[in-house]
C-alpha cells in the first residue's frame, strides 16, 4: 500500500505525489514513531485510489478523506487510539464512508 508522512519535528516526509510502498507494519511503525506536534501527518493511498490521512493539530487529531470531486473532505476529530483501529482497518480494507461521525467541510 502507498503512504506518505511528514514530522513537524524532524523535518522529515514523503509527500502524497512521491508515496513510499510498505505494508501494514511498515506503516503502522511510522505511524506509531510520528511525532505527535502540530503539523504532523500520515496518509495511505488506498486500491481505489481514495486517501485517508490523520493530521496533529492544536490540540487534537483530524481524520481526514479528501474528496475532489465534492471540492472537500469528510473529516471528524480522533484519539491516537482510534486513528490507530482505523488506520488498521482501513489497510485491511474496511469502507471509510462506514466510519461514524464523519462530517463534510468545504475546502
Amino acid at each position: 500500500m502507498k503512504y506518505f508522512y511528514f514530522d513537524s519535528i524532524t523535518q522529515e516526509g514523503v509527500e502524497s505525489n512521491s508515496t513510499l510502498e510498505g505494508q501494514e507494519a511498515d506503516i503502522l511503525n511510522q505511524w506509531q514513531t510520528l511525532s505527535q506536534e502540530p503539523g504532523s501527518f500520515l496518509g495511505i493511498y488506498r486500491a481505489s485510489g481514495q486517501i485517508l490521512q490523520f493530521m496533529w493539530e492544536e490540540n487534537y487529531l483530524q481524520l481526514d478523506i479528501p474528496d475532489p470531486d465534492r471540492g472537500g473532505s469528510m473529516q471528524k476529530p480522533v484519539t491516537k487510539d482510534e486513528a490507530t483501529d482505523l488506520l488498521v482497518q482501513a489497510i485491511r480494507g474496511a469502507e471509510l464512508s462506514d466510519i461514524p461521525g464523519l462530517e463534510f467541510f468545504k475546502w
